[in-house]
């Protein structure tokens, strides 16, 4: 489910009446249709929305498929209304397991280095895009899920706290993608 935007014209950082609550808590756990469905309205962002599922495709076909993913960033805001322009990308972590062995994940990472640089993916998917590794050790994952968590929740400038999205990698894209 997305919540509605909030006065600020962001994606609340809780729902309910406590941020105690942790069925309340962003990141709020939705589709890709819903994500669609509530921010392809317009051009420039039905392109990043097609970036975003051309870079969904290109992990699946690296066997990237075991996970999930946060999106934030201006994309996830009214930013035509807070800024008065479009957004440029979308900000996109992806907390995944590895489809390959330990012994084999060196080459495989160096085989697809480039769905793991944030550059790369932002020039041919319009997604800011990072990955966290769920097979490394768990104090590794939190620190990694602290550090984009309190980057993502909060505006750059502004340091409005504000809310994200939660999406599966195990989705129908193609159907999402019809919705385009």
């Amino acid at each position: 489910m997305i919540p509605a935007f909030n006065l600020s014209r962001v994606l609340p950082p809780f729902i309910g009446a406590s941020a105690t609550d942790r069925d309340g808590l962003s990141p709020f756990e939705t589709t890709l249709e819903e994500v669609i469905n509530r921010f392809a309205t317009s051009d420039e962002r039905a392109r990043i929305l097609e970036g975003l599922l051309a870079y969904r495709g290109a992990l699946q076909q690296a066997g990237i498929v075991n996970g999930f993913q946060w999106i934030a960033g201006s994309f996830c805001e009214d930013v035509e209304t807070i800024r008065g322009r479009s957004p440029g990308d979308i900000d996109v972590v992806t907390f995944a397991y590895r489809p390959v062995p330990d012994d084999q994940w060196p080459a495989y990472f160096y085989l697809h280095q480039q769905l793991f640089n944030p550059a790369w993916t932002k020039q041919h998917f319009k997604s800011d895009a990072y990955y966290i590794d769920l097979d490394k050790d768990a104090d590794l994952i939190a620190e990694d899920a602290t550090y984009w968590c309190s980057l993502f929740s909060h505006q750059r400038n502004s340091h409005l706290w504000k809310g994200m999205l939660k999406i599966p990698l195990a989705s129908d894209d193609a159907a999402a993608r019809a919705l385009l």
